[in-house]
């Protein structure tokens, strides 16, 4: 670890300062992130106050810091939105690139705005103490900040007081005593938001909650829909309200409302997609379809709208166009219609849960609805939606939609060109958390030991991993050797042997060797972390402040098995019903393969092995979560006949075996 204390840039921006923010962004939900700067509530500079470890990453282990900051301010690129009530993760600029650092709210702090909006009557007092009384008060106003206490933002309890130093032309720098969420400075904007609902006539300090001057909330009036402007901000560390300018004057509320944003551009439409006159109101109402036309776009939303009825709404996450075409000028999405990087199939799917058949991905037919369960069907197309959900097209009782496809425990998919063989499930997920001790010892999370580091290398007790991989442990009688077994597959550990025996039905199947040798101590066999997850069968993933192993047990299903090969080459496909994020599917993993063997020779060169997610989308589309994997083997076959090994394995672990007598043409 470097130890030096060092800047983190090499300046800041000349004239950097809080009088300069101008946000124009809709305002965020303040749960968790991370967010970019967009004034008080997100700063874009902090003041360090103590020396600050500093990471590579932001799952970088606390105890492993890149090395440490000194004292000093620095930009800010994102941060959480809890940050002022307890410790975060910030993304700060520095003379390496980002990096993180994850300080306590007590040990930074920020500037005050230059200015800020009183609220309500503020007493004001000749230093940061009320004893005395107030020497005088201001009325509603902004006024000019000239200081405050340290950390004035931090607290458990946003009502809870800071000082704030303001200055006044008649006595000079007095303090105010304002509840922290009402420390806030008001700024112009200039942008334009649909409201559903927005009463008019309120003054800032009601929508920030406060009664007014008579102690009564202000009176309800009937609410305003439409499209207006957004002319003003106050911001603070928790909030945010809006000024927006109605037909009825200006008034101030705490939604942000939807935003639209200005355009010119141009969206061909290659499918089926209606044009709808208002998405304020459901069910929406239909101009027309349009496919095969350019439609020239002058506005349009790019955040969620939630509407539709339906657990399966995908298309309200997507962007909405207004546009003008050659039926007119309305709104139109393009997940709200026939999708076009759909792919086509030949596919028998077997529908056992209750599915409802769909007009289009997401959207349901409102005139009638047809039921769909316990009955096969031909799908033609298939697509995945931005969530990984796939989506079928089907013809059922003489009408053609789509039905969602979840790839359950029951559900299958036959595809009836590549005369799937396999039909592959997992049925039970195990999983073991591992945490680093301030010792340098790798624990589990009921503080058991479970492992050491030692020279940047992790070495996991296999005894232990066993018992959380429901392996069975024996000692072997003949030598100072153990073996681990689940069902028909075993390992074998021989102490002072860099090597392990694979046994499939207690047979031996082949001798791997192991980066390095096992070492044999008196609370258990301990294995260096690759060799684990190859011996386990296991995949791993990173998380702050430790990794995750998980192993999966899997059901096989049989199809109809081949018998004959043409060409000199043997063909085996499987369909693997596992869900996996995009994210695991990007990182590094260890996949479950199929392979043909013949007395234990793969194939050699010409041995084909893969795994591969089922991505039902077109070129070019973005890489999505998946539940649906492809495994493929193929192998070279000389002519006559054979017996060869159908396997599957994920690692050295073999999870089925079958043999296959083949006739190769």
């Amino acid at each position: 670890m470097i130890k030096n204390k060092i800047l983190a840039a090499a300046a800041l921006a000349a004239g950097f300062g809080w009088g300069c923010w101008a946000s124009g962004a809709a305002a965020e939900l303040m749960t968790g992130g991370p967010y970019a700067p967009d004034g008080i509530r997100i700063p874009a500079v902090i003041e360090l106050l103590a020396d600050t470890p500093y990471y590579s990453s932001a799952d970088q282990p606390d105890n492993n810091p890149e090395g440490v900051f000194a004292p000093q301010s620095v930009k800010v690129i994102s941060t959480q939105a809890a940050w002022s009530i307890g410790a975060s993760a910030w993304q700060i600029e520095t003379m390496y690139g980002p990096r993180w650092i994850r300080p306590k709210p007590w040990e930074i702090d920020i500037a005050p705005p230059e200015t800020i909006t009183l609220l309500e009557e503020t007493p004001l007092y000749r230093s940061q103490s009320e004893r005395g009384g107030p020497v005088a008060s201001l009325s509603p106003q902004e006024v000019q900040v000239s200081g405050a206490e340290k950390r004035w933002f931090y607290t458990n309890d946003p009502m809870a007081k800071a000082w704030i130093q303001v200055h006044t032309t008649w006595m000079g720098d007095l303090w105010a005593h304002i509840p922290v969420n009402r420390i806030g400075t008001v700024q112009q904007v200039q942008r334009k938001a649909h409201y559903y609902a927005v009463l008019p006539g309120i003054g800032l300090s009601s929508a920030m909650g406060l009664l007014t001057s008579n102690g009564s909330q202000p009176v309800q009036t009937t609410p305003l829909q439409g499209d207006f402007n957004i002319v003003g901000e106050f911001t603070t560390v928790y909030d945010r309200a809006f000024q927006v300018q109605t037909d009825q004057g200006t008034t101030w509320t705490q939604q942000k409302g939807i935003e639209l944003h200005e355009a010119q551009e141009k969206l061909e439409l290659k499918t089926e997609t209606p044009l709808i006159s208002d998405i304020w109101s459901n069910p929406y109402k239909e101009l027309g379809l349009l496919q095969g036309e350019t439609v020239a776009v002058f506005e349009k939303i790019e955040e969620p709208l939630w509407s539709g009825r339906g657990p399966y709404s995908i298309w309200h996450n997507s962007t909405w166009y207004h546009v003008r075409s050659s039926k007119g000028t309305g709104w139109i999405n393009k997940l709200y219609g026939e999708p076009e990087s759909a792919l086509p199939v030949r596919w028998k799917v077997e529908v056992t849960d209750q599915k409802e058949l769909h007009r289009y991905p997401g959207v349901l037919f409102t005139n009638s609805s047809l039921l769909l369960r316990n009955q096969t069907l031909e799908a033609t197309a298939a697509w995945d939606d931005p969530t990984g959900l796939k989506w079928l097209k089907v013809n059922a009782d003489g009408r053609s939609g789509w039905i969602p496809y979840w790839g359950g425990s029951t559900e299958r998919v036959w595809d009836e060109e590549k005369e799937t063989a396999l039909q592959i499930s997992v049925n039970a997920v195990f999983g073991a958390g591992v945490a680093y001790a301030d010792n340098g010892d790798l624990k589990l999370y009921d503080e058991q030991k479970i492992g050491f580091t030692e020279n940047d290398k992790r070495y996991l007790n296999m005894n232990g991993l066993a018992e959380q991989f429901r392996f069975k442990t024996e000692k072997v009688a003949y030598a100072d050797a153990v073996t681990f077994s689940l069902g028909d597959y075993a390992f074998e550990l021989e102490n002072g042997f860099g090597t392990a025996k694979i046994y499939w039905h207690n047979e031996l199947q082949r001798v791997v060797r192991l980066q390095e040798h096992p070492r044999r101590t008196e609370d258990g066999w301990y294995v260096l972390e690759q060799d684990v997850r190859t011996l386990f069968g296991l995949t791993q993933a990173g998380y702050f402040g430790g990794f995750q192993f998980s192993g999966k047990n899997y059901k096989i299903e049989l199809g109809t098995l081949p018998t004959r090969s043409n060409n000199g080459r043997m063909e085996l496909q499987a369909f693997l019903y596992d869900w996996s994020s995009k994210e695991e599917l990007q990182g590094p993993r260890l996949p479950l393969l199929l392979s043909l063997e013949e007395n234990g020779d793969q194939g050699g060169d010409g041995l084909i092995s893969s795994n591969k997610a089922v991505q039902l989308q077109r070129e070019g589309t973005e890489s999505k979560p998946a539940s649906l994997f492809r495994l493929i083997a193929s192998r070279p076959l000389s002519p006559g006949s054979h017996q060869v090994d159908a396997v599957l394995r994920v690692g050295e672990r073999i999870v089925w075996k079958q043999a296959i007598r083949v006739t190769a043409e």
